[in-house]
């Protein structure tokens, strides 16, 4: 089977792997920033904003930050994951929400402010527009996932702009 022709104007670069690395962290710490490591600059401004405008419509319209539950542990684990994608942009928004990094559901309260951030879980769960807040939260995390990959084959030089 014939080589593909890169088409006129395309270019690949190879980075050596500590740089790839440095990108795909870079990427994690803020979306679209692994891009503009690369040279990618225009590529990684648009995911950027795309991403953090998704993730904030998300947070504005009381989507759910996820937290791990004993009675259902594979699902919920995979929604602290889609959360977790967006990288610590997520811790800073669970400070927000439940005043520390709240990651797994308490099974006993121990103290009031258990109780505290359990309710402020439910409450956004019940509000008429925590559906959609949580499919753009969790529509950011995994998206960011994917441009990881994204940023990954650019820096082995299998992705051609």
């Amino acid at each position: 089977m014939p080589a593909v022709e890169a088409a006129a104007g395309a270019r690949t670069t190879t980075f050596d792997g500590r740089a790839i690395a440095l990108a795909i962290g870079a990427a994690w710490l803020l979306p679209g920033l692994g891009h503009v490591v690369l040279g990618r600059v225009r590529r990684g401004l648009l995911f950027g904003g795309l991403l953090l405008g998704c993730y904030g419509l998300g947070l504005a319209h009381d989507g759910r930050l996820a937290l791990r539950d004993q009675r259902q542990p594979f699902l919920t684990t995979l929604q602290v994951v889609a959360n977790l994608g967006i990288g610590p942009l997520d811790v800073a928004a669970r400070v927000h929400v439940y005043g520390r990094p709240q990651y797994v559901f308490p099974s006993h309260f121990r103290s009031a402010s258990e109780r505290e951030r359990s309710e402020i879980f439910r409450d956004r769960a019940r509000s008429g527009t925590s559906i959609y807040g949580t499919a753009y939260v969790w529509t950011a995390g995994l998206m960011n996932l994917l441009l990881l990959f994204d940023v990954w084959d650019i820096g082995r030089g299998k992705r051609k702009v």
